[in-house]
């Protein structure tokens, strides 16, 4: 009898030691849940940011959460290039929704939209803690919980990014770019999140088409279930980068940079130690002559400039453009 009690109690404890592969508890490394979530609405120490537009937040929200009046990738990213805002226009932006230095953060969009987390700039800032909802406004509802439709008027704040606290490193900058492209180093993965369309230069939407050499495709969406958009198990996202050394430095980029999001997330699950956002990422890369560039083709820009004829200015400014392209086709 004691033999057996003690054979059950080894047994509960080495299942209590196997990870959770199929789903996490409340959080895992900057993504939670709904749970976790409803534990810190009208808590004062924490700030909700709903990241959709006015009219997805005006319909229902989380409680409590504040909103820009329009998607925060429109407020905290320049609204062409997509690189995030300055060290001082966040802290402001920040602080008008209420964030202060001990307040902790969640942010949520519609589910899968990686946008709202903008390269994770609160990781670079150094915020105290910061959390992305995960399957986002739709897990909220479906899991049942109480929605709000008034707006919610933030209380002024003041937010001051601590350069002790800083993740200095979290971005890679195009001079760092271009020198890790030209020298491959075997101790650098590069991980491409665009579309396979994209990767393979059949489509684009800068000058130059291709990918950085020695880049590996992993699209965005891999990364997600098909219908909840939530996170895929642990187990299968071990799967998808079993090929990616844990000792290598990661680099993540896309066209923008906000398709990084779901890769970083998950390298940081996996308890990758060295992940990097190339923040420029390949609307910077992908625009300039000067940068190596794998399986490379142009724009076609002549179907544009044909249907442009009659449009006053744009015409010539086409014209112009794929006179640039000439040039650097001939180097």
């Amino acid at each position: 009898m004691l033999r057996k009690l003690v054979l059950l109690f080894v047994a509960v404890l080495m299942l209590s030691l196997i990870p959770n592969v199929h789903a996490f508890v409340k959080t895992q490394g900057h993504v939670c849940d709904v749970d976790f979530v409803a534990e810190k609405v009208g808590d004062p120490n924490w700030v909700i940011l709903d990241g959709r537009g006015k009219a997805e937040y005006e319909e229902g929200h989380i409680p409590g959460a504040v909103n820009y009046g329009k998607p925060v990738v429109q407020v905290l990213k320049h609204p062409v290039d997509g690189r995030v805002v300055s060290i001082k226009d966040a802290e402001k932006l920040l602080g008008q929704i209420g964030l202060d230095n001990n307040k902790g953060l969640i942010i949520y969009g519609a589910k899968g939209d990686y946008h709202v987390t903008c390269e994770q700039l609160p990781i670079w800032l150094g915020m105290k803690q910061y959390y992305y909802l995960d399957g986002g406004y739709e897990a909220w509802v479906k899991g049942g919980k109480q929605v709000q439709t008034d707006a919610v008027k933030p209380s002024p704040a003041v937010f001051k990014a601590d350069p002790a606290k800083m993740n200095k490193k979290l971005y890679v900058s195009t001079k760092e770019m271009i020198d890790i492209a030209k020298k491959q180093p075997k101790n650098v993965t590069l991980i491409d999140t665009r579309s396979s369309a994209e990767y393979n230069a059949t489509e684009n939407s800068t000058l130059r088409q291709g990918r950085i050499p020695g880049a590996i495709s992993i699209p965005v969406d891999m990364n997600l279930e098909k219908d909840t958009k939530k996170m895929l198990s642990m187990e299968a996202l071990a799967e998808l980068y079993k090929d990616v050394p844990k000792s290598n430095l990661v680099i993540v980029y896309c066209h923008r940079g906000c398709r990084t999001a779901y890769s970083f997330f998950a390298l940081e699950w996996l308890g990758y130690k060295n992940v990097r956002i190339y923040e420029d990422s390949w609307i910077v890369y992908g625009a300039r002559p000067d940068t190596p560039i794998e399986n490379e083709h142009y724009i076609n820009l002549r179907p544009i400039v044909s249907g442009a004829k009659d449009v006053p200015g744009i015409k010539a400014r086409l014209d112009y453009l794929e006179e640039r392209l000439n040039k650097l086709e001939k180097k």
